[in-house]
C-alpha cells in the first residue's frame, strides 16, 4: 500500500513538473520572439531611415520597394509606410486593409515623435497585436519625413509537434530517473532503517546489540560517512557564510562609490545627461535639472527627446548617431529659448561602452560658454578700440611732422599751432600707454602702491589745478566746498591724484561753455569722501552701468565728438578700489552727473598747510 502511495505521488509531481516546464518554455520562447522582434525592428527602421527623402521617389525606389516587399511575405512585417514632413505617404506596403485599421492616435505619436519610437496596439476591428516601430528622416538638420514598419508577432503553440516530442523525451527520462532514484534511496537507506530499528530494540526491549551487527550492516561506515557529511556541510556553510560577507561588503562599496559619482557629477558645473542605448535617461545631475527647471522623477526613464524638447540639439544627437563610425563635429553651440538671459552652451556627445557589448550608452553635456563668449567679444573690441586710439593721434602726428619736414608751412603761428598740436596727440598717446599699463599691472596683481601719510588739502588743490585750465577755456566755474580740518590718507598719492583729476577732468570735457562745476571734500564717519558734481550732459539709463567698464563710451553724438579712450573711469574705479574705497555715480541725460568717491581716511590729522 505504501509502495502505490508513493508510486501515484511520483507520477503526479512528474506531470505537475512536465506542465511548468511546458508553461516556462511556452514564455522563455515568448520573450525570445518578442526581444528578436524588437531588436529587428529597431534595426529595420533605423537602416530605412539614413535613406534621403528623394531615394522613395527616385531611382532607388523600386529597390527598396522590392527589398520591404521580402520582409512582407516572409519575416513578420505586415506594413511599411514611408510619409513626408505633411503625413502624406510617398511608400506603402501593407497586407490588403491593413492601414486602415491602424489608429490615429498611434500614426500620430509616430509623426511627431523625434527619436526612434516602439509602440504597442490593437488594430481596430481585431485582436491582433502590432508592434509599430518609427523613426524620423532628418536631412540637413531638418526633418522631412517619417519610416514606419509594422509586426506580428507570430502565436506559439502550446502543443506543437516539436514541443509534444520534447516533453515525452522529458517525461521518459524524468520517470526513468525517478525510479532509479526511489529503489536506490531505498537500497540506500536500507541499513539505516535496521540501525535505527536495533536502537528502538535497545532502549524499548534492552537488548544487547553485538558490534558485529552494526560491522554485518555497514553500520560504522555509514555513521561515519554521514559525520563527515555533517562536517562538509558545516565547512560549506561557514565558506558560503563567508562569501556572502564579502559580497556584502564588495556591494557596500559599490554603492558607496556610485553614491560617490553621482555627488561628483551633481557638483561639476556644467549640465550632464546620461542615457541607455534607446535613448531613455538614466541619470542626470543637479545642474541640468535646475536649467530645465524639471525634478528628477518627471526625467528618469523618460525618452531624451520628451525631456529635452529642443529640435536643434535633437536633430544634432540624431545626426551624431548616424556619423558616429565618422570624423564629424561632435558639439555644436545652443541657447534655450526659454532662458531669459538668452545664454550659450556647449553641447557635447561621447559613447559609453561595455566591456563586451559595445556602445551601452550616451553621455550629453551642456557646458556654459556665455563668459567665454563675452571674453572673446571683449577681446576683439578691445583690440579694434585700442588700435583706433593709438592709431589717431599717430596718424596726427605723422601727418603734421610731415608736413613739417616738408616746410609746406611757412606761417610761423600755424607752425607753431601744428606742433602744439603734435605735443597734445604725444600726450594722449603717452596718458593712453600709462593708463594701460596701470590697469594691466592691476588686473595681473602686480601693480605697487608707494603709500605714505597723504594731506587731503594738497591733494584736493593739486587736483584742482591740473584741470582749472581746460575749465577756464570753456568759462566754466568750479566751486570749492572744504572742510574746516582736513583728514589725512594713507594712500598713494600719485594714484590717487590720477584717479580724481579723471573724475574731474570728465566733468570739465562734458560740461558746456558757462556751466557749473561743485568740487567738495567731507568727512563721514571713518572716510574722507570727494565729490564731483557737474550740469553738463548727464549719462543715460542704459549707460549707467557701463561707465566703469574698458572701453566704453556712450553712443550720444556729444560725448563721441569728445576725444577719449574709454580707460579713465575703469582705471579709477580700480585705483579708489586698492585703496579700500568705493566709487559712486549717479547721472540724468540733460541733468549733469554726480560722482563721489569715500576713502578709509587716517587717524593722525595734519590740517592744512
Amino acid at each position: 500500500m505504501k509502495v502505490q502511495r508513493i508510486t501515484i505521488a511520483i507520477f503526479v509531481i512528474l506531470v505537475i513538473g512536465i506542465g511548468i516546464f511546458a508553461q516556462t518554455l511556452h514564455q522563455q520562447e515568448q520573450r525570445s520572439r518578442t526581444r528578436d522582434l524588437q531588436n529587428k525592428g529597431s534595426y529595420l527602421v533605423s537602416l530605412v531611415a539614413l535613406h534621403p527623402m528623394e531615394n522613395f521617389l527616385g531611382s532607388k525606389r523600386a529597390y527598396i520597394v522590392k527589398t520591404l516587399a521580402e520582409y512582407v511575405t516572409s519575416d513578420g512585417l505586415i506594413y511599411a509606410i514611408v510619409q513626408d514632413q505633411n503625413g502624406s505617404p510617398l511608400l506603402s506596403l501593407a497586407h490588403r486593409d491593413v492601414v486602415a485599421k491602424i489608429p490615429t492616435e498611434v500614426e500620430q505619436r509616430s509623426l511627431y515623435v523625434n527619436g526612434l519610437i516602439h509602440q504597442t496596439y490593437k488594430m481596430v476591428g481585431t485582436d491582433h497585436t502590432i508592434n509599430e516601430f518609427a523613426k524620423p528622416i532628418f536631412e540637413g538638420g531638418q526633418r522631412s519625413g517619417t519610416v514606419r514598419m509594422g509586426f506580428d508577432l507570430p502565436p506559439i503553440s502550446m502543443f506543437s509537434l516539436e514541443r509534444i516530442k520534447l516533453m515525452a523525451i522529458m517525461a521518459f527520462f524524468a520517470f526513468s530517473m525517478a525510479v532509479l532514484v526511489y529503489y536506490g534511496v531505498t537500497l540506500a537507506l536500507r541499513p539505516l532503517h535496521e540501525v535505527n530499528q536495533n536502537f528502538r530494540n535497545i532502549c524499548i526491549d534492552s537488548v544487547p546489540v553485538s558490534p558485529g551487527s552494526f560491522k554485518n550492516g555497514g553500520v560504522g561506515e555509514i555513521i561515519k560517512g554521514l559525520e563527515q557529511s555533517v562536517f562538509q556541510l558545516k565547512d560549506r556553510y561557514e565558506k558560503i557564510q563567508a562569501e556572502n560577507i564579502d559580497l556584502t561588503t564588495k556591494y557596500g562599496v559599490i554603492s558607496f562609490e556610485k553614491h560617490n559619482v553621482f555627488n561628483i557629477l551633481d557638483s561639476i558645473n556644467y549640465g550632464i545627461i546620461v542615457t541607455d542605448i534607446q535613448d531613455n535617461i538614466t541619470h542626470i545631475n543637479s545642474y541640468m535639472l535646475n536649467l530645465l527647471d524639471k525634478k528628477r522623477d518627471e526625467v528618469i526613464d523618460h525618452p531624451l527627446g520628451d525631456v529635452l524638447g529642443h529640435d536643434q540639439i535633437t536633430a544634432f544627437l540624431l545626426q551624431q548617431e548616424a556619423l558616429k563610425q565618422s570624423n564629424g563635429a561632435s558639439y555644436i553651440e545652443a541657447t534655450f529659448p526659454e532662458l531669459d538671459s538668452g545664454e550659450s552652451f556647449l553641447v557635447s556627445l561621447s559613447y559609453l561602452s561595455g566591456r563586451k557589448e559595445g556602445v551601452i550608452g550616451k553621455v550629453i553635456s551642456f557646458k556654459n560658454i556665455t563668459s567665454e563668449k563675452s571674453a572673446e567679444n571683449a577681446k576683439h573690441e578691445f583690440i579694434t578700440r585700442i588700435t583706433h586710439e593709438l592709431l589717431t593721434p599717430l596718424t596726427t602726428i605723422n601727418s603734421y611732422n610731415e608736413m613739417l619736414m616738408d616746410d609746406e608751412i611757412d606761417n610761423i603761428e600755424l607752425q607753431k599751432e601744428f606742433y602744439n598740436t603734435i605735443n597734445e596727440e604725444t600726450s594722449r598717446l603717452t596718458s593712453l600707454v600709462k593708463n594701460l599699463l596701470n590697469i594691466s599691472k592691476i588686473e595681473m596683481g602686480s601693480l605697487t602702491l608707494h603709500k605714505g601719510l597723504v594731506k587731503s588739502d594738497w591733494l584736493f588743490d593739486d587736483s584742482l589745478t591740473t584741470v582749472e585750465g581746460a575749465a577756464q577755456k570753456k568759462n566754466i566755474t568750479i566751486e570749492r566746498n572744504l572742510p574746516d580740518s582736513f583728514p589725512s590718507l594713507f594712500a598713494d598719492k600719485e594714484l590717487l591724484k590720477v584717479a580724481i583729476i579723471n573724475i574731474l577732468g570728465n566733468a570739465v570735457k562734458y560740461t558746456p561753455e558757462d556751466g557749473h562745476i561743485q568740487f567738495m571734500l567731507t568727512e563721514q564717519d571713518d572716510f574722507a569722501i570727494f565729490e564731483v558734481t557737474d550740469d553738463g550732459y548727464g549719462i543715460s539709463k542704459e549707460d549707467l552701468p557701463h561707465v566703469f567698464d574698458k572701453f566704453y563710451r556712450s553712443t550720444d553724438p556729444r560725448v563721441t565728438e569728445q576725444t577719449g579712450s574709454g580707460l579713465g573711469l575703469a582705471l579709477t574705479s580700480e585705483i579708489v578700489r586698492l585703496h579700500g574705497g568705493e566709487i559712486e555715480v549717479n547721472s540724468k541725460p540733460d541733468e549733469g552727473s554726480h560722482f563721489k568717491i569715500r576713502l578709509p581716511k587716517e587717524e593722525y590729522y595734519l590740517g592744512k598747510q
